[in-house]
Protein backbone atom coordinates (compact mmCIF):
# COMPACT_ATOMS: atom_id res chain seq x y z
CA UNK A 1 0.00 0.00 0.00
CA UNK A 2 1.22 4.03 -0.35
CA UNK A 3 1.97 4.22 3.58
CA UNK A 4 4.51 1.19 2.67
CA UNK A 5 6.08 3.27 -0.01
CA UNK A 6 6.93 5.98 2.16
CA UNK A 7 9.08 3.91 4.63
CA UNK A 8 11.01 2.23 1.58
CA UNK A 9 11.79 5.66 0.07
CA UNK A 10 12.78 6.75 3.29
CA UNK A 11 15.38 3.30 3.71
CA UNK A 12 16.59 3.99 -0.05
CA UNK A 13 17.61 7.52 0.55
CA UNK A 14 19.51 6.79 3.71
CA UNK A 15 21.30 3.97 1.69
CA UNK A 16 21.77 6.15 -1.07
CA UNK A 17 23.61 8.68 0.76
CA UNK A 18 27.31 7.89 0.46
CA UNK A 19 29.03 9.86 2.55
CA UNK A 20 26.94 10.59 5.19
CA UNK A 21 27.77 10.89 8.92
CA UNK A 22 26.73 8.38 11.70
CA UNK A 23 25.05 11.07 13.37
CA UNK A 24 22.83 11.74 9.78
CA UNK A 25 22.25 7.97 9.03
CA UNK A 26 20.95 7.28 12.88
CA UNK A 27 19.00 10.42 12.42
CA UNK A 28 17.30 8.58 9.46
CA UNK A 29 16.99 5.62 10.77
CA UNK A 30 14.99 7.01 13.66
CA UNK A 31 12.73 9.11 11.21
CA UNK A 32 11.92 6.31 9.36
CA UNK A 33 11.31 4.02 12.38
CA UNK A 34 9.01 6.48 13.24
CA UNK A 35 7.37 6.27 9.66
CA UNK A 36 7.16 2.21 10.06
CA UNK A 37 5.19 3.47 13.48
CA UNK A 38 2.88 5.76 12.57
CA UNK A 39 2.20 3.32 9.35
CA UNK A 40 1.57 0.14 12.09
CA UNK A 41 -0.62 2.17 14.00
CA UNK A 42 -2.50 3.25 10.60
CA UNK A 43 -3.45 -0.37 10.07
CA UNK A 44 -4.40 -1.47 13.73
CA UNK A 45 -0.89 -2.82 14.79
CA UNK A 46 0.33 -2.21 18.09
CA UNK A 47 3.20 -2.52 20.53
CA UNK A 48 3.30 -4.42 23.16
CA UNK A 49 6.04 -3.11 25.71
CA UNK A 50 5.09 -3.77 29.03
CA UNK A 51 7.98 -2.15 31.45
CA UNK A 52 6.68 -1.97 35.10
CA UNK A 53 3.56 -3.45 33.82
CA UNK A 54 2.43 -7.12 35.67
CA UNK A 55 3.27 -10.02 33.94
CA UNK A 56 0.36 -11.34 31.83
CA UNK A 57 0.81 -14.60 29.94
CA UNK A 58 -1.52 -13.31 27.27
CA UNK A 59 0.86 -11.15 26.19
CA UNK A 60 4.38 -11.38 27.62
CA UNK A 61 6.75 -14.71 27.38
CA UNK A 62 8.74 -14.67 30.23
CA UNK A 63 12.43 -15.70 29.42
CA UNK A 64 13.68 -14.97 33.09
CA UNK A 65 13.52 -13.79 36.52
CA UNK A 66 15.63 -11.35 38.64
CA UNK A 67 15.44 -9.66 41.41
CA UNK A 68 14.49 -5.89 41.34
CA UNK A 69 13.93 -2.88 43.69
CA UNK A 70 12.56 -0.97 41.06
CA UNK A 71 9.10 -2.87 40.28
CA UNK A 72 6.85 -5.06 42.64
CA UNK A 73 7.27 -8.65 41.80
CA UNK A 74 5.87 -10.31 39.17
CA UNK A 75 6.03 -7.30 37.26
CA UNK A 76 8.03 -7.07 33.52
CA UNK A 77 11.54 -5.63 34.75
CA UNK A 78 13.22 -5.85 31.18
CA UNK A 79 11.44 -5.90 27.76
CA UNK A 80 14.05 -8.38 25.36
CA UNK A 81 11.63 -8.14 22.38
CA UNK A 82 8.97 -6.02 21.93
CA UNK A 83 5.73 -8.16 20.86
CA UNK A 84 2.53 -6.62 18.06
CA UNK A 85 -0.90 -6.92 18.11
CA UNK A 86 -3.47 -6.59 15.49
CA UNK A 87 -6.85 -5.04 16.27
CA UNK A 88 -6.12 -6.35 20.17
CA UNK A 89 -5.02 -9.66 18.37
CA UNK A 90 -1.54 -10.56 19.79
CA UNK A 91 0.56 -11.48 16.56
CA UNK A 92 3.99 -11.65 19.40
CA UNK A 93 4.46 -11.71 22.75
CA UNK A 94 6.66 -9.54 23.92
CA UNK A 95 9.57 -11.39 25.50
CA UNK A 96 9.99 -10.26 28.97
CA UNK A 97 12.48 -10.78 32.38
CA UNK A 98 9.92 -10.57 35.34
CA UNK A 99 10.91 -9.29 38.53
CA UNK A 100 11.07 -12.25 41.18
CA UNK A 101 9.32 -12.70 44.85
Amino acid sequence: SRELLAVRDSLEMGLAAESASIESLLEGSEATLKILGNTMQQFGIEVVDPVGEPFDPEFHEAISMQPSDDVEPGSVVIVVQKGYSLNGRLLRPAMVVVAAD
